[in-house]
């Protein structure tokens, strides 16, 4: 009976450790970021809650990177899941550059917070 109670501890433990103990996959340094070869170029423009061009799927192989220009009418943040975690800062009017860098498979959106857009997603395989 004993042992069923430290179960859920050794649960927890397990996962923690793993969480702590391993580097991110897609954790890169600018370095690498930089001297990935871009694969696609895009720029996009948001006016309220209009994307254009219109949220597509762009596929990009592992290694390869996604070169976004982003221009918005209002003040916003842009997020890039699966990319460690890519943020940045829209201005409005002003075209904000993110370089992202396929390394790890998935199906990952990017998107605005204000309003709360999928601008494209992005398939890296």
């Amino acid at each position: 009976m004993r042992v069923n109670r430290v179960l859920p501890y050794a649960a927890c433990l397990l996962a923690l450790s793993g969480a702590v103990g391993c580097g991110s996959p897609d954790s890169l340094s600018p370095e690498a970021v930089a001297s990935a070869p871009v694969a696609e170029r895009i720029d996009i423009t948001v006016t309220g809650t209009t994307i254009t061009p219109p949220p597509t799927q762009v596929d990009l192989g592992i290694g390869q990177a996604l070169e976004l220009t982003v221009t918005v009418d209002h003040g916003d943040e842009l997020h890039a899941h699966g990319f460690n975690g890519t943020e940045a800062d829209l201005k409005a009017g002003v075209p904000t550059t993110v370089k992202l860098v396929g390394t790890e498979s998935g199906v990952f959106e990017v998107e605005t917070h204000d309003p709360a857009l999928t601008i494209l997603t992005v398939a890296v395989r």
